[in-house]
């Protein structure tokens, strides 16, 4: 039965089906998103284990018909060569990381924004912290999640579970009037010369613009409305520029640019799929999740917006505190990076780039290492490999991908080594099927 598995059709038989299956996730990434082809396939347990069935093969075809002989040698080299791919990969996969880092002119980081998503889930108390971080990805075709926590420290009774109970890809926030819903506000912003509303709801915080506003939930440094009579006032922590027009103020806070529509009213909040291939990054993402702590349950929405997806909310938990957020978590360089100048070149007459880059330095301790990255020239740093991704719309600004594998590179191009080594030794080597047949097209030649 295992001389049987180890063939060399049951190996062209799973190589098939690999190929299909990269195939279907090429479709799937393409037809849906990125994240639910990783999530279905690459990053999912059944292909771990099909690749480690791969594997197992690869080496028991080596072993069975003995490619380790100087006869097939070129056969030998070849399997090694994927083996080393291979290895490399799965290396790749739970030892390495990737992310982005984003620099202005004359600014310096040790941090950048991890690809991975990941839920990051605290609860807290005068007394005790509980952090959790689990990698997860979330789509349309995965959104079960669930997990349970054991806190002993601050529950000594019963745990804690988070489930999810849906998520939306892509939607657009509405609001209905209702008598019988809660207490709003309208802030409305304008970006570009347009209008958007902010719906803010009665004794909540809400991130908008990148400043947070309060309504009738006074909390200390951040802008905060309240009502009092037929009245709204506002109180923030820095300046306000503001205009009367009418009988409206305009404000202006920093490059935030808004006025308050009209008196609180009453509606409820809904999150309707937008259907829209080429705009879809335009548009948050809705989850909804619950959950149970002594047999009582918690509901609650949020988003996850697109230019700003480290989302959190805060819920109290008969005292406790439990803070969630879905995103990059932040990793951090042994060095700090500093742009120097940003340089955008652009064709003669057109506002068209044709060439960027960015002058860098590697600050390390006392040592400073000056670097320009640009379009297939990376630097390679103490295992970390700056790739040029792409700049800010002012042209003042880079932003670079970021890898830190050197050991699952290493093995991957050493993989890559042998391959070539192995199609060399094939057009060469006497015992080659490539080399009997050049030998038996001379004698035909001959006769």
């Amino acid at each position: 039965m295992i001389k049987i598995f180890f063939t060399q059709k049951v190996f062209s038989l799973l190589i098939i089906i690999y190929i299909i299956l990269l195939v279907i996730a090429t479709f799937i990434e393409k037809k849906f998103s990125t994240e639910t082809a990783q999530a279905l396939i690459y990053y999912s347990k059944w292909f771990e284990f099909f690749m480690l069935i791969l594997i197992i093969n690869f080496i028991g075809n080596i072993i069975q018909y003995k490619f380790f002989n100087k006869k097939k040698l070129p056969i030998f080299i070849f399997h090694i060569s994927f083996l080393f791919i291979f290895l490399g990969g799965v290396i790749s996969r739970y030892f390495g990381y990737n992310g982005t880092l984003s620099l202005r002119e004359g600014e310096k980081s040790k941090n950048l924004i991890s690809n991975k998503k990941y839920f990051n889930i605290n609860l807290s108390d005068n007394n005790n912290c509980l952090k959790s971080n689990i990698y997860y990805i979330l789509s349309n075709f995965n959104k079960n999640y669930k997990k349970r926590f054991f806190l002993k420290n601050l529950f000594s009774k019963n745990n804690l579970i988070f489930q999810i109970e849906n998520y939306i890809k892509n939607v657009k926030e509405i609001f209905l009037v209702d008598k019988f819903g809660r207490k709003y506000i309208n802030i409305i912003t304008y970006f570009k010369g347009k209008p958007n509303n902010n719906f803010l709801k009665d004794g909540t915080i809400k991130n908008i613009g990148g400043l947070y506003f309060s309504f009738n939930k006074h909390v200390k440094g951040i802008i905060n409305f309240w009502e009092k009579g037929n009245k709204i006032y506002i109180k923030a922590p820095i300046d306000i520029f503001n205009k009367k027009k009418k009988e409206t103020y305009f404000y202006r806070i920093r490059n935030l640019n808004f006025f308050i529509d009209k008196s609180p009213f009453f509606g409820n909040i809904y999150y309707i799929p937008i259907n829209n291939y080429y705009n879809y990054s335009n548009y948050p993402s809705s989850l909804r999740a619950k959950i149970f702590k002594n047999k009582k349950i918690k509901k609650f929405n949020f988003l996850i917006k697109k230019n700003f997806n480290l989302i959190k909310t805060n819920i109290n938990l008969g005292g406790k505190i439990l803070s969630l957020r879905y995103g990059q978590k932040i990793l951090n360089f042994p060095f700090y990076v500093k742009l120097k100048k940003f340089i955008l070149e652009k064709y003669p007459g057109s506002s068209q780039p044709s060439s960027f880059k960015s002058q860098l330095q590697i600050i390390d301790k006392d040592k400073i290492i000056n670097y320009n990255i640009y379009m297939n020239n990376i630097l390679d740093y103490k295992g970390f490999r700056f790739f040029q991704s792409g700049y800010n719309s002012d042209e003042k600004g880079t932003i670079l991908y970021v890898s830190h594998d050197f050991i699952g590179y290493f093995i991957s191009y050493m993989g890559y080594i042998f391959l070539i080594i192995g199609m060399i030794f094939t057009f060469f080597w006497k015992e080659t099927r490539f080399s009997k047949l050049k030998s038996k097209l001379n004698r035909d030649i001959l006769i």
